[in-house]
């Protein structure tokens, strides 16, 4: 896809942005348009996904609006015990996540196509199969004769066993 449609797409919604409300409430919706247009455009998942930070910092309140916000809403008692930089960062974290909702509802995720092989070993393919053996068969494997003989003969004895012996050949 061009690129130049694309960065079209994305201005045309940048200016646009200026009259639409920032609410909350408008937020999802306001990306939601952008992502909509963009696949309306023809673009890919990876030419769509590049718009989303800078989209995201557009959105987001200029530092003045924020703190104005702030001074209006520090006595509610749901920000009582935040502070203004935690208060702000929230918001930008909020508008965020609502960003890349929208644009994850417009552009799935793709397909990882990597392991084609049937699912027959409880949903693991066979190499996945073979990988989790290899991991599981690097942990020693316990001899439980030989422990329950050590217990019976009075050989074993588990402070040595933990704690080992000391440079002089006594036990700790």
């Amino acid at each position: 896809m061009s690129t130049n449609k694309l960065d079209l797409v994305y201005e045309k919604w940048k200016s646009s942005l200026h009259e639409k409300p920032k609410k909350m409430e408008f937020v999802s919706s306001n990306f939601d348009e952008l992502f909509d247009e963009l696949n309306s455009a023809g673009a890919t998942f990876e030419e769509a996904h590049a718009y989303l930070q800078p989209a995201i910092k557009v959105h987001l309140p200029s530092a003045g609006a924020a703190r104005a916000t702030w001074k209006l809403v520090k006595n509610n008692p749901a920000n009582y015990d935040l502070p203004e930089k935690e208060f702000i960062d929230r918001w930008h974290k909020d508008i965020a996540d609502k960003a890349t909702n929208s644009f994850y509802h417009i552009y799935p995720l793709p397909e990882d196509d990597e392991d084609k092989e049937p699912k027959v070993y409880g949903n693991m393919s066979a190499k996945e199969y073979k990988l989790q053996r290899r991991h599981a068969d690097s942990y020693p494997i316990l001899d439980i004769e030989e422990l329950e003989q050590d217990l019976l003969s009075d050989a074993y004895n588990p402070v040595e066993d933990i704690l080992g012996e000391d440079d002089d050949g006594e036990s700790n």
